[in-house]
């Protein structure tokens, strides 16, 4: 019992005995049936052990298309800052998972604020209006759209949350207050080679993102 008290969720708590069974201090079994993500007792306790659990929180969520128990997530909106202290390796693993999960897109726009600890580039896109009649969502929901819609290949994934990174500073209205863009992928690749670099990506996936980000406005005839 002491040691899956101190475990981070309920579903990851359960131990088994050949001859008692399953043993569940904590009702993961239940959580599981019910597709809940809960943290075994008080969530700011578990989060402060290991901020990293907040990543992997929503990490589940992605992947399992779970849901977040009330208490578990607002402790992750309180203690979000604690994860900019874990190293970038740790992090960029569970953003991997995360990206590829078939919950993606819901995750992306419920999280965006968690997300943007690990990525502060990305915050002025959320609700940032395009004002172009060639878009019908702003630039974060057109990202987690797109990121959905992407086969749930890393460097994909990566290159669809990253390709329009870059359009807020790009931004310009003309004298009929329409919104462009005009060489946003290009600042989109710069921001998005330093990001990949922070958060240690290897070299062949940050070599096929980039081309992706720098081309993805090409028209291919």
């Amino acid at each position: 019992r002491e040691d899956v008290a101190r475990r981070d969720f309920t579903m990851n708590a359960i131990a088994y005995s050949p001859t008692r069974g399953l043993i569940d201090h904590f009702g993961g079994e239940a959580d599981i049936r019910a597709g809940i993500i809960r943290c075994v007792g008080d969530p700011d306790t578990r989060f402060r052990e290991d901020a990293l659990r907040m990543m992997r929180g929503i990490r589940f969520a992605s992947a399992l298309g779970f849901a977040i128990e009330e208490n578990t997530a607002a402790a992750i909106r309180k203690n979000k800052e604690r994860i900019s202290a874990v190293s970038a390796e740790r992090i960029r693993v569970e953003l991997t998972k995360l990206l590829c999960g078939a919950n993606v897109k819901n995750v992306l726009m419920d999280w965006w604020d968690v997300l943007g600890v690990v990525i502060p580039e990305i915050l002025p896109m959320h609700g940032f209006d395009q004002r172009t009649p060639y878009h019908i969502y702003d630039v974060w929901e057109h990202t987690a759209v797109a990121v959905s819609e992407t086969p749930p290949v890393t460097h994909l994934r990566l290159s669809a949350l990253l390709h329009d990174i870059g359009k807020p500073p790009s931004f310009f209205t003309d004298e009929k207050g329409v919104g462009h863009f005009h060489g946003h992928p290009a600042v989109s690749e710069k921001m998005a080679e330093e990001i990949l670099a922070r958060l240690k990506y290897d070299n062949v996936t940050r070599r096929r993102v980039l081309i992706l980000v720098k081309e993805h406005d090409r028209i291919i005839e």
